[in-house]
Order: structure tokens, then sequence, then C-alpha cells
């Protein structure tokens, strides 16, 4: 710190200085990760406060989904805290209530998903502010596939205990590492794009230049990064596999991967979708929930007209990549327009909150 504002706080009288800490928290209600982070090591007082609103605000905001194949989904959330009273317990209860189930699945299928949760076989994601976090835009809530740390499996799998504070950690901690990437990223591709004349003059023009660039490229790139820092800190061998790096996603993380043993049943002569037997890697969840719209600076400014425009081209980017169009760009401006002409207002488009489906 410089000397000069060292001395200055210095001669702030205590209280004064912990309610400028205080607004500067507040600021950053609706940014859990930063709030997390960063702020909740400011002071020990502000560390205390910021679990206390995270206990009470967003752990109840806080949605853990079990996958079974490409089909079923079951939600968890927020039943108990092990000690309701005592902010400083570290262990809370997730339920599911059982609408997202299947009829095909009962207790022991249920309790068996969880018996396959790894490190290297991630059959359950975390979503955290649907519909809340950034101004609840679609695509705007947080979503990985960290660990849930200390997991605890009840009631044959119809609920789970874990350690929320270790959690959250996980969660953010890459959040943030995300958006640290995406920003290296970004500046990269702009300059290599200004190198090449390739650069549009226009902000409008440079933004959608930027979609089609995250789209493509960054969003699963620093997903990727993620994945890979996260492995060398739970086996710096490397002779662990990354869990998420799957064929069914190979399309959109474009990695290598080791050659798969004979499959010990018969696909079904039917599509691919009906074939599968796993459930979704978290680049195919991301691909289909996440707006990469929302990594654009300063979208909270910009037009519903245009964001609507933004939204349609990053969903013509999408499809680009996922039906295999790689070399027809006019199949991203049908894809596009496609979009824009869905029977759906403005606001049920750029408001809502959507989940991964294998027919996205």
């Amino acid at each position: 710190m410089v000397p000069e504002i060292a001395d200055f706080w210095g001669r702030l009288p205590l209280e004064l200085i912990e309610r400028i800490l205080d607004l500067l928290i507040d600021d950053y209600d609706l940014d859990p990760a930063y709030q997390w982070t960063t702020l909740r090591h400011t002071a020990r007082r502000q560390k205390r406060r910021i679990e206390r609103f995270f206990w009470h605000y967003w752990l109840p905001k806080l949605t853990i989904t079990l996958y079974s194949g490409p089909r079923c989904q079951i939600d968890y959330r927020l039943s108990n805290r092990t000690d309701d009273d005592n902010p400083e317990s570290s262990q809370v209860r997730f339920r599911t209530l059982g609408p997202g189930l299947s009829n095909s699945l009962n207790k022991e299928d249920i309790r068996s998903l969880w018996d396959q949760y790894t490190f290297e076989n991630r059959v359950a994601h975390l979503r955290l502010g649907e519909g809340l976090l950034n101004h609840g835009m679609t695509g705007g809530y947080i979503v990985n596939d960290t660990d849930i740390v200390d997991l605890q499996v009840e009631d044959d799998g119809f609920g789970i205990v874990f350690d929320w504070r270790r959690t959250f950690d996980a969660l953010l901690r890459e959040e943030v590492m995300m958006r640290k990437f995406q920003l290296e990223m970004t500046t990269e591709r702009k300059m290599a794009l200004a190198s090449e004349h390739r650069w549009p003059p226009f902000p409008r023009i440079q933004r959608l230049a930027l979609v089609k660039q995250f789209v493509l490229d960054v969003q699963m790139a620093k997903r990727v990064a993620v994945q890979k820092h996260r492995l060398k800190r739970h086996d710096p061998s490397g002779q662990t596999q990354i869990g998420s790096i799957t064929q069914e996603s190979r399309h959109l993380h474009n990695q290598p991967l080791p050659l798969l043993p004979p499959p010990t049943e018969p696909r079904r002569a039917c599509c691919a979708i009906c074939s599968r037997r796993t459930g979704p890697s978290i680049f195919e969840v991301v691909a289909c929930e996440e707006s990469v719209v929302l990594s654009l600076e300063d979208w909270q400014q910009l037009s519903k007209e245009e964001l609507l425009d933004l939204y349609a081209e990053a969903y013509g980017w999408n499809c680009y990549r996922c039906l295999g169009q790689k070399d027809n760009v006019e199949w991203q401006q049908i894809s596009k327009n496609d979009w824009l002409t869905v029977c759906s207002s403005t606001d049920e488009k750029l408001h809502s909150v959507r989940r991964w489906n294998p027919w996205f």
C-alpha cells in the first residue's frame, strides 16, 4: 500500500473504516464471485458479515443437479442447515422433492448415480442464481461442475450433505479464474484481428465480432484452461483424466481424447441422442445455458433491440459449430434469423431460464 494512503487510513476512526467497507461490500451484493473471493478477505468482521449474507441469501439460491442419461435432471435445493441457528456451521443438507424424477428411476438408481460421482465423473453440476444474476438475463447465472466438498449421500440419494463454505469457494474461485482467462483471451483476439486489419471500426460491429469469437473459441477455451488447472491441483502427475472432456462434447472443446474400449452394450438402432447413456458434460451444459452476450463489456448499457440481435448472433454461431456447418457461414445467418422469428416476446427471449437438453 502507498505510504500516504496507509497513513490516511490509519488516521480514520475504526467505525468509519468499517462503514466504508460495508458500503463497498453492499455494492457487490449481486456479484457473489467477487464478493466471496476478494472482499471477504478485507477484514475479519467483513468475512463474518459476507458469510452470514451468503448463508441467508445465496445458499437458498444454489441448485445442485444430478443427471441420469441425456434426459433426466434431478434438482437438489436447500432443505435445512444442520445447525440452522448457527451461521458458523459448515454442513448443509439439500434434498430433491422429486418432480424431475423419471418414472424409470427408483432409490437404488439415484443412489447408484451418486456412487459414480468422482473427480473423473462429475455426474452433478452446480447452478447459482438462476433467473437472478445479471438482472435475470437469459444465461446469466453461474454454472459449473466444481467439487461438492465433503459430500455425504443420505436417504438412498434423495438427500445430500456437504460443506457449503468450501463448495462455494470451489465454485466462485473458478468463476473468477474464468473471468481472468476470458479477459486475456479476448485481448489477444482483438490484437490479432487488428493486426490482420479485420477488427471493425464501429462499436456495434465490434460487439458482433466478439460474440463470434466468444462462441467459437473463448467460451470453451477458458473452461478447458480451468479444467486443466483443476487437474494439476488434483493430480500433478497428470495420470488422472479430465472427466468432462468427452466424446459427446468433442466438437465443443476440441481436445484430444483417448481411444475408447468397445461398448459393453449395443447401441440402439436410433439417433445418437437416444443411444447415449451418459449425462451432459459441463461443456454441453454451457453451450446451451450460458450466454456469451453477457461477457461483453458494458452490455447493460445496450438497447433491448441490440441485445436481442446479439443473442440471435450467438445462437447462430452455436448452430454453426454444433451442427457441423463449419464451412457454411450462410448457415449462421439462417439460424440467427430463425431464432429471431421464434414465436416468443423479446422479454421471454432475454429473460428466461433454459436447461440443457440433447435436442438443443
